[in-house]
C-alpha cells in the first residue's frame, strides 16, 4: 500500500511542492432534497439528521432524495426491530414433534434476522452517501462552495508559481536600522 498523499496544508508547512494532479471539482450543483411526506416520524428525523451532515460537508444534491429516503426507512425499521428484540436474544416456543407431543424449544429470536438485514442494508446506503470514515474522504464537495482565502505573501500565494516551475521572488528580511549612540 502506498503512502497517503500530503495535504496542501502539510506542503505549505514543510515548504514542499505537491507532485500529484489537483482534485477536479464536482460537476454537480449542491442543494437540499425535498423531505418525503411518506416517512414515519423516526425516519423523518433520521432523514433530517443525514441531510444536515451532508450539508455541513457540502456534498448533498437533490438527486440524493431516493437514497436518503430508503436509508431513513431502513433506519426506522432497524430501530423498531431492535426495540422489539430488546434483551430477548433467545425465544422459547412450543413445537409439536412427529408423534404429536409438544416440546419446549429455545431458539434465536426471529427478529434478529430483520435487525441484521437492516444493518447490512444501512451500511451499504451510508457508504453510497459518503457518511463512513473511508467514504467521506472520497466525496467531493459540490459546486458553489466557498474556497479558502489566500493571504497575500503566504506560501499558499506562492503555490501557483511553484506548481508551474517558476522560482518565486525571494523574501528579503531587512534588519531594523541601528541607531548610533552619541
Amino acid at each position: 500500500m502506498g503512502r497517503p498523499a500530503k495535504t496542501i496544508r502539510q506542503h505549505l508547512l514543510e515548504g514542499t511542492v505537491p507532485q500529484g494532479a489537483p482534485d477536479k471539482p464536482s460537476q454537480f450543483a449542491g442543494g437540499r432534497p425535498k423531505y418525503p411526506k411518506h416517512l414515519s416520524p423516526v425516519a423523518r428525523a433520521e432523514f433530517r439528521r443525514a441531510v444536515q451532515l451532508l450539508e455541513q460537508r457540502k456534498t448533498i444534491t437533490p438527486g440524493d432524495y431516493t437514497t436518503l429516503a430508503v436509508y431513513a426507512e431502513v433506519f426506522a425499521r432497524w430501530i423498531q426491530a431492535k426495540t422489539e428484540v430488546g434483551d430477548s436474544l433467545m425465544v422459547t416456543t412450543q413445537v409439536t414433534d412427529n408423534n404429536g407431543t409438544l416440546r419446549t424449544v429455545t431458539r434465536l429470536n426471529p427478529l434478529l434476522k430483520v435487525v441484521e438485514a437492516c444493518e447490512s442494508r444501512m451500511l451499504s446506503l451510508v457508504k453510497a452517501l459518503g457518511l463512513t470514515p473511508v467514504d467521506r474522504e472520497k466525496a467531493r464537495p459540490t459546486t458553489g462552495t466557498p474556497k479558502e482565502e489566500i493571504v497575500p505573501g503566504s506560501m499558499a500565494d506562492l503555490m501557483p508559481e511553484l506548481l508551474k516551475g517558476k522560482d518565486p521572488e525571494p523574501f528579503v528580511v531587512m534588519p531594523p536600522p541601528i541607531e548610533e549612540e552619541e
